[in-house]
């Protein structure tokens, strides 16, 4: 389960979230609808770690994540543009958070290979530079790493 208890961000005087309440089950899809700029893409962010909070907290699980790093809340986030890195293969993309994660090489291996059948890219794709690969793809790599 996620929990927003109480969330508040701001950027200076700008309240960009004024105090969300929010619970999401597991199962449960959601989706964050609303006009632009009212703070779905900040509430995001807040999620994953990138923004903190100015009051509340958000729990992930049981654990009040507010107080995790954000490479330890298990939560991420793919961009509108992806944000892959184009100059590194398939593989490289997916591999590079387990990298950071300091995951050994067999592993990193094991995993790439089962996150990239769960996206369905196949084996041979996985060599392949991502600026060949389809928008679509791309867009499934980005899931892949994410």
């Amino acid at each position: 389960m996620i929990r927003f208890d109480d969330v508040e961000v701001r950027f200076g005087d700008q309240v960009a979230i004024p105090g969300l309440d929010l619970e999401i089950h597991e199962g449960e899809f959601f989706t964050l609808l609303g006009p632009s700029g009212c703070g779905k893409t900040t509430a995001l962010r807040t999620l994953a770690g990138f923004v903190d909070p100015s009051r509340g907290d958000i729990v992930i699980d049981g654990q009040v994540a507010t107080r995790l790093p954000s490479e330890k809340r298990r939560v991420g986030m793919v961009f509108q543009n992806y944000a892959l890195f184009p100059s590194m293969s398939v593989r490289q993309n997916i591999a590079f958070g387990l990298t950071v994660r300091k995951a050994g090489k067999a592993e990193t291996d094991r995993l790439v290979r089962a996150i990239a059948d769960q996206v369905e890219l196949s084996a041979a794709q996985l060599d392949k530079n991502v600026a060949e690969l389809s928008g679509g793809q791309q867009q499934r790599v980005a899931i892949a790493r994410a």
